[in-house]
């Protein structure tokens, strides 16, 4: 009796390949966004209080995240020695200059010193205000285990966004179009 052609070397091999390609695709892309913070989504943005370290209005000031309302807020937890950060923050610096007047965008430096933080936004040439955390405060109220995480803020103070990994700038400004369309 001959064997079915399905399963020759010719053809199973290949079959098996392209499942676990799609198996590591799924796990490496789709699983880290599935239920992304969801928990956060249409909740009150946790307010904090941090030191501005680079791009503020004075060396010494501070943010408070709830007098940002009237304001889309894009906030962006990074670490320098992050490579995916690096990946997120040239996006996030070509959106803060392209909706300047609608959007604030905030990189909250998690677990670094304020110069290493003020250092890194100058040499990559960074136009957003970069804040540190340096109680990690912010980072634990926002659940921000995985760098970067990038929260989209509504002008009401609402969580609208939340992802964990880069976010591509089609898929934030897309978000900002829905949320203008909201309002």
């Amino acid at each position: 009796m001959a064997q079915p052609e399905f399963f020759s070397g010719k053809t199973l091999y290949p079959f098996i390949g392209a499942l676990l390609a799609l198996s590591a695709l799924f796990g490496l892309v789709i699983m880290p966004r599935l239920g992304q913070g969801s928990r956060f989504i249409d909740r009150p943005a946790p307010d904090f209080e941090l030191p501005v370290v680079a791009n503020g209005a004075a060396a010494t000031s501070r943010v408070r995240l709830s007098q940002l309302k009237d304001k889309v807020v894009i906030l962006d937890f990074w670490a320098t020695w992050c490579g995916p950060c690096g990946q997120q923050a040239p996006i996030l610096d070509r959106l803060a200059r392209k909706y300047d007047s609608e959007v604030v965008v905030l990189g909250i430096n998690v677990g670094e010193t304020p110069q290493t933080a003020a250092n890194y936004a100058r040499t990559k040439g960074l136009s957003y205000p970069i804040l540190v955390d340096p109680e990690g405060s912010a980072q634990e109220a926002y659940e921000a285990t995985a760098l970067p995480t990038v929260v989209m803020i509504d002008k009401k103070g609402n969580i609208v966004t939340f992802n964990r990994g880069v976010v591509r700038q089609a898929e934030l400004e897309r978000a900002l179009k829905d949320l203008r369309e909201r309002s």
